[in-house]
């Protein structure tokens, strides 16, 4: 069986870093926004919040390298916990936890950071996802000094 969880996307806060003294276990859990590249009937592009969990070293070092805004990509698990609460009712988390994580850029300052719904069409002028290049790259030519190299 394969459960395989790979996302792309920026942290919606920082991280929650916390040590469990009963176990010895050191933990960080945070959310990634991660947007759609599709947009939704209202015509916008949505995103999806997708909780993680890290253990361990990699759970110290997320914590002082990430924080709110950063890009990142991670490769993880999905699993579901059930937790019964004190009514008798049966509550379900779904999380990812993190094997592998990579920081791909930090976040800007505050006066420059761009909305967690932006969409690279919004910062890109004529960004277009669907868009064939087959067309584009056929009728390429080099320029004409560099004719005589072929």
């Amino acid at each position: 069986m394969i459960n395989l969880h790979i996302v792309e996307g920026r942290l919606t806060k920082n991280p929650d870093y916390r040590v469990d003294e009963k176990n010895n276990q050191v933990f960080a859990n945070t959310t990634i926004a991660c947007t759609r590249n599709y947009k939704s009937r209202a015509g916008t592009y949505e995103s999806d919040f997708i909780t993680i969990s890290l253990r361990g070293n990699e759970a110290t070092n997320f914590s002082k390298l990430c924080m709110k805004g950063d890009l990142i990509s991670i490769v993880g698990r999905t699993q579901t916990d059930v937790v019964q609460g004190s009514d008798g009712k049966k509550q379900y988390y779904t999380k990812t936890h993190v094997m592998n994580w990579s920081l791909l850029s930090k976040a800007k300052n505050e006066g420059e950071q761009t909305s967690l719904n932006a969409h690279p069409s919004a910062i890109f002028a004529g960004y277009d996802p669907n868009r064939d290049f087959t067309a584009a790259i056929e009728q390429m030519t080099l320029p004409e000094e560099d004719r005589d190299i072929f």
